[in-house]
């Protein structure tokens, strides 16, 4: 069947989708490509890239990946075979960027099906996301009318509406549950050194599950353009690092403070032994309407930190190894280096206490998690001494 490829209400690409396979099997033409996805754009530039194969990964990639917790259990639920199934249920809509397939000669509007201003049915996706233990099956076609078609990443998630505001809300992978601990830490660091990040919150939700709660940080103008894709704009010179290939690219397009906050960024890896930035979850934000980057997306997605995967005997904060660009084994200490003149200027004694603050809500949640005396108290010696660390390397 004919789809147009929308961006909000500008065409991008007339093609041939199969609803069968899920897939894109043929682009028959080309509207305004400036308008369209950056690794679509980047494929046009490239004349070694296969257009279609491109843009099926990117169609692809907006979808729940394989390695989703708990994935089986969630599609049984949902009453579908594959996350593909999902990604056209929808017209493929995300809370990520205005992408979405209209039929060709289809009317419908974007002010009328979008989800950044129309309201969507979450509760049983939530639940179904989230409880891995019920074994109920929706039969309620209106469950995959919602954003929850297009969550990116490992961790059981989905999109609900909060007081109008678009809420992600995100559960656990590691035994140890840390994982919102961990985005709550974060923020705090972030607020007290006066970084750009997106702010968590931890919850019981329901009284079941504990989870980090986030506002949606991008408009209904807005998307996030992944490091991933910005980084195959230009080829990079052999003579010039990763972290100063990005940082150019991005002040070429005219982003504001880029390398402090890129370095920033990774300053909070450092401090949390951040063992997931991976190229996707970090970039910038574009405006969809004036398709100027506007900003550095906010720090956000750092779960997989403090040590999270470990069990107390194994815990050690004194190095390790981190995400860094194309290297995804670097030395915290070796990628303080290349960000150092950067940073060398952040007061860290902003974070006097911030160890106290970090005990007290593990506390505050022990009988939730059943973390033991001796893991809150590895995690709260284990904080201070990164940030002493860090205040002796910056001395």
């Amino acid at each position: 069947m004919k789809y147009i490829l929308m961006n909000k209400s500008q065409a991008v690409m007339l093609l041939e989708y199969n609803d069968t396979f899920n897939v894109i099997e043929k682009i028959y033409r080309k509207y305004n490509i400036n308008y369209a996805p950056l690794p679509i754009q980047n494929a046009i530039n490239d004349k070694s890239q296969n257009l279609t194969r491109e843009a099926n990964a990117w169609f692809r990639g907006r979808g729940i990946p394989s390695w989703r917790k708990d994935l089986e259990n969630l599609l049984e639920k949902l009453n579908v075979s594959s996350p593909e199934e999902l990604l056209n249920k929808s017209y493929g809509l995300s809370l990520s960027d205005q992408y979405w397939l209209k039929e060709e000669n289809n009317d419908i509007k974007w002010e009328n099906i979008n989800f950044f201003t129309n309201n969507f049915e979450y509760e049983a996706y939530l639940e179904a996301s989230l409880d891995s233990s019920s074994s109920e099956v929706t039969t309620d076609k209106e469950i995959l009318k919602s954003p929850n078609n297009t969550t990116d990443g490992m961790l059981q998630k989905g999109w609900v509406i909060e007081h109008g505001k678009r809420v992600l809300v995100k559960g656990t992978y590691t035994s140890s549950r840390e994982e919102p601990f961990n985005e709550w830490l974060a923020s705090q660091i972030c607020k007290r050194l006066g970084f750009a990040y997106c702010n968590y919150e931890v919850e019981w939700q329901n009284n079941t599950k504990l989870v980090s709660k986030c506002d949606n940080f991008v408009s209904e103008d807005e998307e996030i353009i992944s490091a991933y894709d910005i980084f195959k704009i230009i080829k990079k010179p052999n003579d010039v690092n990763d972290y100063e290939h990005y940082i150019k690219i991005l002040e070429s397009h005219g982003i504001k403070n880029a390398r402090f906050n890129v370095a920033s960024m990774f300053l909070v890896d450092y401090l949390m032994i951040n063992t997931d930035r991976h190229m996707k979850n970090f970039g910038v934000i574009r405006n969809v309407k004036t398709l100027n980057w506007v900003r550095t997306a906010p720090i956000f997605d750092t779960g997989q930190s403090m040590q999270c995967d470990k069990v107390v005997a194994n815990m050690d904060f004194t190095h390790g190894n981190g995400k860094f660009f194309s290297n995804t084994e670097k030395n915290f200490d070796e990628i303080l280096k290349v960000i150092y003149d950067d940073v060398k200027n952040i007061d860290i004694n902003l974070l006097n206490g911030l160890g106290d603050e970090y005990q007290k809500i593990l506390k505050k949640y022990q009988n939730q998690t059943d973390m033991s005396d001796n893991r809150i108290e590895a995690l709260y010696n284990g904080l201070n001494y990164r940030i002493n660390k860090l205040k002796q390397k910056l001395d």
